[in-house]
């Protein structure tokens, strides 16, 4: 009979070992960051058509730590159903680099075209959106900078007579939170 249980034993050690069977995934270990693919769709085609736009040299930016956009924001600015572009970039001047943004709409003919530039402040970018955070229904554009010791900027734009107008500049630190900063 001792033979027998130990025989049962190993087979079911055996089993367990082959099938898959284990301590199940502890929450913290199924979650992972959204796929940027899912909220930003865009192509290599549309990236490097967008690019193609951009001064020669210039260099996409991405929010810390590469997560994000790839400094491109889409949201329908101008209240036409399409969606607008909104691409955060480094230019190399020489001697020191550039932020800068810049907006792009869609012509009738379907391509893309640039038709504001904006300068950043800081050193790097923190934040690209586009949300209406005053809840007007008309979106905004939200631009977070990088400062120094822990202190960004927001600059909020918003679509004003064809051309975009800055409608606040503040500071935050940290991480950005929309609710918190929209209150």
């Amino acid at each position: 009979m001792s033979n027998r249980r130990i025989i049962i034993s190993l087979v079911t050690v055996v089993l367990f070992t082959f099938s898959g069977c284990g301590m199940p995934s502890l929450p913290n270990d199924l979650i992972s960051a959204p796929n940027s693919k899912v909220h930003f769709p865009m192509d290599d085609d549309m990236l490097t058509s967008l690019q193609a736009l951009l001064p020669e040299g210039a260099r996409l930016l991405t929010t810390p730590g590469g997560a994000g956009n790839h400094g491109i924001s889409y949201g329908d600015l101008d209240g036409d159903g399409m969606n607008e572009a909104v691409v955060v970039y480094e230019e190399d001047g020489g001697r020191e680099k550039t932020l800068k943004a810049a907006l792009l709409m869609r012509s009738r003919h379907e391509t893309w075209q640039i038709v504001w530039h904006g300068e950043g402040s800081g050193y790097g970018l923190d934040y690209a959106g586009i949300h209406d955070v005053d809840k007007d229904g008309v979106a905004e554009i939200l631009l977070g900078w990088t400062l120094g010791e822990g202190v960004n900027g927001l600059d909020i734009y918003e679509w004003d007579r064809s051309t975009l107008k800055l409608q606040d500049r503040r500071s935050y630190h940290e991480s950005i939170d929309l609710t918190d900063m929209m209150n």
